[in-house]
């Protein structure tokens, strides 16, 4: 079985809660009775440079989000033996901190369909997507609306965990109809 695990935060990169021990340490555990996981999760400004200088680029994308299209390049690396995978994208994730910005929702709204794109441009097709808190949430809702027809992401499962139900990420209706491009 291959696993994606998506998250906003997972240790060493960046952690500002009980979210990045888990993003952190399960994909290992998981990746050691033999599943292949791999995690995706964004490439913040605030990740130390010697993490940076680790990380390899793979490729450079389009997101298409709502009436634009955002860059997104992708990054790896290595650790503890799971591949890490990071969505660049400067004006969304080079900041000073995680959360608490006027446009998260635009943000991880952006996150949640660059996993999906991304998957487009990696080796990796995964059988289930491991989905964590709100900032993943969007993940099933792009994968059925604008996926689901494309042959590679036909039989793709989704699996969402909540580790802080305080935390649910409401925004703005103007978000949904200007960032999500789904159907009315």
């Amino acid at each position: 079985m291959k696993i994606l695990y998506a998250a906003s935060e997972a240790l060493p990169y960046m952690a500002s809660g009980g979210l990045a021990d888990v993003a952190g340490s399960l994909p290992k555990a998981i990746r050691n009775r033999q599943q292949a996981c791999r995690v995706v999760m964004p490439l913040y400004g605030d990740i130390k440079a010697e993490l940076r200088n680790e990380m390899r680029f793979v490729t450079s994308f389009a997101v298409p989000l709502g009436w634009r299209n955002q860059y997104c390049g992708i990054f790896e690396a290595n650790c503890n033996g799971v591949i890490y995978y990071f969505i660049d994208n400067e004006y969304y994730f080079k900041r000073d901190g995680l959360y608490g910005f006027y446009d998260d929702g635009e943000r991880f709204a952006y996150f949640s369909k660059a996993v999906l794109e991304m998957l487009n441009f990696i080796d990796f097709a995964p059988d289930i997507i491991n989905l964590n808190d709100w900032q993943t949430a969007l993940v099933p809702v792009f994968l059925n609306t604008f996926y689901r027809d494309i042959d590679k992401f036909k039989n793709i499962k989704t699996v969402f965990t909540i580790h802080n139900i305080q935390y649910q990420g409401k925004f703005d209706i103007r978000i949904a109809q200007d960032v999500l491009g789904l159907p009315e």
